[in-house]
């Protein structure tokens, strides 16, 4: 079994919050830790999106690099990294021990591969994420891994993912020095709870979408939304392509590009090629449902070159996925 990352965590289970947890960290609600550990790694919930990693393939340079059997998920993402100070203790004992705690909170296992099977499990951390630091704290042991991904029994369920082992060798960050020693368990726990997506964008109306034309040369909208990893429309954009289709009518004369821009997550090529399908859905959603004739409208893909703001944060991102109208010129 093969991780996703080459250093990481901690565990828990019976007992209440330790004196040696870092400042500021707490376990999430109702579940217990095991025996003695401490939270040496913590991520309050924030939105996010999440792969549950359930496959033997990996593609790396994807947007989704975890396989076709990976799930995607969105919500309040928490984590939470635990190590257990007792080298007498094993891996496979703590997994015991959680797997028997999620039994009890009801929970079913929805994947749970043999530690002898060959791909890709564990956390599935961004490239692109602050947090994934929680997975680079210590050097730990492969052949000493567990791995589960358990849920609740709700239709819009909350997915606890387990990741367990031990301390191998390695380099110690200065706050863990003289408490760690070879072999003490190190669990790693994600969990995502269903959340409703904040709505931050204010629908932009058509006059002060040519308002923005006439003042900055373009404008970039938010509203316009597609299914994850792909070229189709959300069924939320509808207001702003309505907006759209209304500032052109109302402007005869005009013609637009409409280009297609993402973050920096993924290959150059594949997000050149991804941005401009979009473009072009927003093109043929305009020409087929809002009757704008095509010769007025030309669809283009920058991929990640004209960003606004960083892809090291997650409003970083989300601001660099856009569509941008900008006038073509006579």
């Amino acid at each position: 079994m093969r991780p996703l990352l080459s250093s990481l965590l901690a565990s828990f289970l019976l007992l209440s919050a330790s004196a040696a947890d870092i400042p500021g960290s707490k376990d999430p609600a109702g579940l217990k830790r095991y025996e003695g550990s401490n939270l040496i790694g913590f991520q309050a919930p924030k939105q996010d999106e999440y792969f549950l990693s359930k496959g033997k393939t990996r593609e790396f340079g994807k947007v989704n690099p975890f396989g076709e059997e990976s799930q995607k998920l969105e919500g309040l993402l928490s984590r939470y990294t635990y190590l257990v100070p007792d080298a007498g203790r094993t891996a496979f004992e703590v997994f015991a021990n959680y797997k028997t705690e999620f039994g009890k909170l009801g929970l079913e296992i929805a994947y749970a591969p043999d530690p002898d099977d060959d791909g890709w499990f564990g956390p599935t951390y961004s490239q692109w994420e602050d947090q994934a630091k929680l997975g680079q704290i210590l050097e730990y042991n492969e052949a000493e891994e567990r791995y589960l991904i358990a849920k609740t029994k709700d239709a819009n369920p909350t997915y606890y993912v387990l990741f367990v082992t031990s301390y191998k060798d390695g380099i110690i960050p200065p706050s863990l020095e003289g408490k760690v020693e070879k072999k003490m368990p190190l669990v790693q726990l994600d969990i995502i709870a269903p959340a409703t997506v904040e709505e931050r964008m204010t629908l932009v109306k058509a006059e002060e979408m040519q308002r923005k034309i006439d003042a900055d040369g373009g404008i970039a909208l938010y509203g316009i939304l597609f299914d994850f990893n792909k070229d189709s429309l959300k069924p939320e954009s509808t207001p702003t392509l309505e907006q759209i289709a209304e500032l052109l009518k109302s402007q005869p004369g005009l013609k637009l590009y409409v280009v297609g821009h993402t973050d920096r997550v993924g290959a150059l090529d594949f997000n050149q090629d991804f941005s401009q399908r979009r473009a072009k859905s927003v093109v043929k959603e305009l020409v087929t449902t809002y009757k704008i004739s095509s010769d007025r409208l030309a669809s283009a893909g920058v991929a990640f070159l004209a960003p606004v703001a960083r892809n090291s944060t997650d409003e970083g991102r989300a601001k660099n996925r856009r569509v941008v109208l900008i006038p073509q010129e006579k």
